[in-house]
């Protein structure tokens, strides 16, 4: 009876069944709650597992990071590592024998050794090299010249070079400064130092004739004009020297036409034009020529 008034309290979906089936369906809910409950566990163990593995993989990687640190004499920093192995892995062996064989390491220290002060003709050398480095090419001869006068052969090669190149460069300075006299004194020192170099004679060879040009220059016009043709030779371009090759030609002449030497100034003129036609230049010397014919009687 009681089993009937059971059945007839069930839902109504459940009141068709028979009793066997709503047993089935019973025992059916419980297994799948059981089965649940088992893979629940399962998973939680291949959990663990998984942490595991991972722990002692990270293990592995610090006992081989600490192993590279004892190596290389890092001894504070590998004890750190191990200690940070046994906070992990407090039953990791070779954590603890590593701590233990650590502990009975004695650092080892090392005495530095005395660092020999350096020569006066050291640091006099290494001035010099900066100077010359900077580009303070006066400053860097001077150091150089003592370099020289305290140990004649301490660095010789490299000490020329160096003192060559700076009377060079200081006697190119020099003549953009205008102070032509003075690059032809430091190019002279320049080839003291290097007297086969061609270049360098040539280029003082050029200064010093325009120098000569410009001390000539007013009081003797036929030497002027014989060191300017000099230059001319060597550089038709070379500062200003076709200009006062023209210029000196025409003083020349000039002269000659004052001393009434007609056909001398004409020939002058002649020459100046030869170097720079000036369309002026012209009608003076062909009144120059006209009257080197009337005085030739022509």
């Amino acid at each position: 009876m009681e089993t009937q008034q059971r059945i007839n309290d069930a839902p109504l979906t459940l009141r068709g069944m028979p009793v066997t089936v709503w047993y089935i369906v019973t025992g059916s809910t419980g297994l799948a709650i059981i089965v649940i409950l088992v893979m629940v566990l399962l998973g939680y163990r291949d959990g663990l597992t998984r942490a595991e593995a991972h722990a002692r993989q990270q293990v592995g990687i610090l006992l081989q990071r600490a192993s590279d640190m004892r190596d290389a004499g890092m001894y504070n920093e590998a004890r750190a590592v191990y200690e940070r192995i046994i906070e992990v892995d407090p039953q990791n062996g070779a954590a603890h024998s590593a701590l233990l064989a650590l502990d009975a390491t004695e650092p080892v220290e090392t005495v530095p050794q005395p660092v020999a002060e350096p020569a006066a003709v050291d640091v006099e050398w290494a001035g010099a090299v900066a100077l010359f480095e900077e580009g303070r090419w006066q400053e860097a001869i001077q150091r150089l010249s003592l370099v020289q006068t305290m140990q004649p052969d301490y660095k010789v090669v490299e000490r020329d070079q160096l003192l060559f190149f700076s009377y060079v460069e200081l006697a190119r300075a020099v003549v953009a400064e205008g102070n032509l006299e003075e690059a032809v004194q430091l190019f002279d020192s320049a080839l003291e130092v290097d007297p086969d170099n061609a270049l360098v004679r040539q280029e003082r060879h050029m200064i010093a004739l325009y120098v000569d040009v410009k001390t000539y220059w007013g009081a003797d016009w036929a030497r002027v004009i014989r060191l300017l043709e000099d230059l001319y030779r060597i550089d038709p371009d070379y500062r200003d020297v076709q200009y006062l090759l023209q210029r000196a030609h025409v003083q020349l002449g000039e002269g000659f036409a004052r001393a009434e030497n007609w056909c001398a100034a004409a020939a002058a003129y002649t020459s100046a034009i030869a170097v720079l036609d000036w369309l002026e230049l012209r009608g003076r010397r062909d009144e120059l020529v006209s009257n080197c014919g009337n005085a030739n009687g022509g």
